[in-house]
């Protein structure tokens, strides 16, 4: 069913919210709300109601409400004041007062296929596939429902739709299917879903071991499983950080899953979205060819859909990964300037772009030197998708730069529960290093270089922060084999150069790191 009001479609079956044709991007509670007030009718929505059909039986504040009531509005462009769909009846509940037509919905299933082909060119709703997360059962043996099955659930729909690539079906959709007895083939034909994410979960004590599952519904077969398995006490937010680590494994196996469907194709029958897909894919496997094959796909992509969001982020992943070669190199001041134009123009589509904010943050720090709008779009991105690797790596990047180093370990200590096979693995350990370093922990600092270093021995940047750390500690002759192996990469020994890639905003951190260089014995 299709509820039409304004220029705008919001489409149960779907679960998808529409103005003139184009998708809009939107959490699955906000969809939830709006289906909620829009199909009833001028009806007044109490604030219980709102509660019991939107959150169930979990606990939730008032600012939760209000959040998603302000999200709804945003998506809808309306807003508190005007309230030209959404009017606030005070201290009693929501009226939705626009009008409102009722029309069934078309079902992809029974659009010609040519017609779904020239649509997807023109939009990226109809091409991307749609997702649906399946109830999480507990297999602990205990014989009631627990809360951490819906709760992860619940999270779980958020988290992966938080990283925008597919649409995720909402959980009232979801709720209508009878998983064992329906095949995964008429899962997918009831929800309009291509691909079901599914798992179990068992605890033993604080243990949690969870398995989790990919469905191609097309093909009825399982595509991919993982294990893992965390411990309770040392999580903050059980069920968001739980959902979160699955979503970091889940979202790339989708996008895999893509890239082989669409690699069965000729590149001249591509859409928009399989052109996109190629690109993703591409970037995953971690070779220059690999990034700049990504790129010139994007940018094909970019010249079908000019407004589409999606390739400019592409472009500019590619951009960044291409970067970070030349990241221990005198090209640092401006290897980063590709990315901060391609994230740029992303976010001139779709402000509610996470990775745009988050590689507009890198750009900003880099080339910009500026540390308060860097740390505004690292916030941002992490706010909009918390459960991605790459905005924290970022965020403890800006932090611990901008000068608070604590909550920069905060952030990357945080990205490997989140993320544990996150790809810049040695990077990470080298930043934590240097974070030690300017909180003169020497022997925390001389533990992550260790780490970096047997991670990628190769790589610069730790290679410099160990000629610094090695000059304050005052072993000279590791400062000089560190200096050694800088000197056979081909990397600058320079003073000057090496100083001023590291935009340090506080004055005493930048002289601690100097101040090591110079007591190292090395020639710089």
């Amino acid at each position: 069913m299709t509820y039409v009001f304004s220029d705008f479609e919001l489409d149960t079956e779907l679960a998808e919210l529409r103005f003139a044709g184009q998708t809009v991007s939107i959490e699955p509670q906000v969809f939830d709300l709006l289906k909620l007030l829009v199909s009833s009718g001028n009806r007044l929505v109490s604030k219980e109601e709102i509660f019991e059909k939107i959150w169930g039986d979990r606990i939730v504040s008032d600012a939760a409400l209000s959040g998603r009531i302000r999200d709804a509005r945003k998506a809808i462009g309306d807003d508190g004041t005007t309230q030209k769909f959404i009017k606030t009846v005070q201290r009693r509940g929501l009226r939705f007062v626009a009008d409102v037509k009722v029309c069934n919905s078309v079902p992809l299933a029974n659009v010609p296929s040519e017609a779904v082909s020239n649509v997807a060119d023109q939009t990226d709703a109809f091409a991307r596939p749609a997702v649906a997360v399946l109830k999480f059962q507990d297999a602990s043996g205990e014989g009631q429902p627990s809360q951490l099955e819906a709760a992860i659930t619940d999270e779980l729909v958020a988290a992966l739709s938080a990283w925008k690539y597919f649409p995720v079906i909402s959980r009232q959709s979801t709720a209508r299917v009878n998983a064992p007895e329906m095949s995964a083939q008429e899962i997918g034909t009831l929800l309009s879903a291509r691909y079901l994410v599914h798992g179990t979960f068992r605890r033993a004590g604080n243990r949690l071991k969870i398995h989790v599952a990919l469905t191609d519904t097309d093909l009825n077969t399982q595509i991919w499983s993982e294990g893992l398995a965390c411990d309770i006490d040392e999580l903050f937010e059980v069920e968001e950080e739980i959902a979160g680590q699955i979503a970091s494994i889940v979202s790339p196996e989708l996008e895999r899953a893509e890239a082989r469907r669409v690699l069965r194709k000729p590149p001249k029958d591509m859409t928009v979205w399989e052109l996109t897909m190629r690109a993703a894919s591409l970037l995953s496997n971690g070779k220059r060819s690999d990034f700049v094959e990504a790129d010139r796909l994007a940018r094909e992509a970019a010249e079908r859909a000019p407004d589409w969001v999606l390739p400019y982020t592409l472009i500019a992943t590619a951009q960044f990964q291409m970067a970070m070669a030349n990241f221990s190199s005198s090209e640092s001041a401006s290897a980063f300037t590709p990315t901060l134009e391609a994230a740029r123009r992303a976010l001139e589509i779709d402000r509610s772009a996470w990775i745009a904010h988050a590689l507009t943050a890198v750009g900003e720090l880099w080339t910009n030197k500026n540390h308060e709008l860097a740390l505004l779009h690292v916030e941002r991105a992490i706010e909009l998708n918390p459960s991605a690797g790459m905005n924290y790596h970022f965020g403890g990047c800006i932090t611990g730069f901008s000068g608070n180093p604590e909550k920069a370990r905060f952030y990357q200590e945080r990205l490997f529960r989140i993320d544990p096979t996150y790809p810049y693995r040695a990077v990470i350990e080298a930043d934590l290093g240097l974070w030690h370093l300017l909180d003169k922990q020497f022997d925390k600092a001389n533990e992550r270089l260790r780490l970096s270093q047997s991670w990628d021995p190769f790589y610069g940047r730790a290679l410099q922060r160990r000629v610094a750390l090695s000059g304050l500690t005052g072993d000279c002759d590791e400062a000089q084999q560190a200096a050694r192996k800088l000197f056979e990469m081909g990397l600058p020994l320079d003073y000057r150069t090496i100083a001023s890639s590291y935009p340090f905003l506080k004055e005493e951190h930048s002289e601690i790191f100097l101040d090591g260089l110079r007591r190292s014995g090395v020639n710089l």
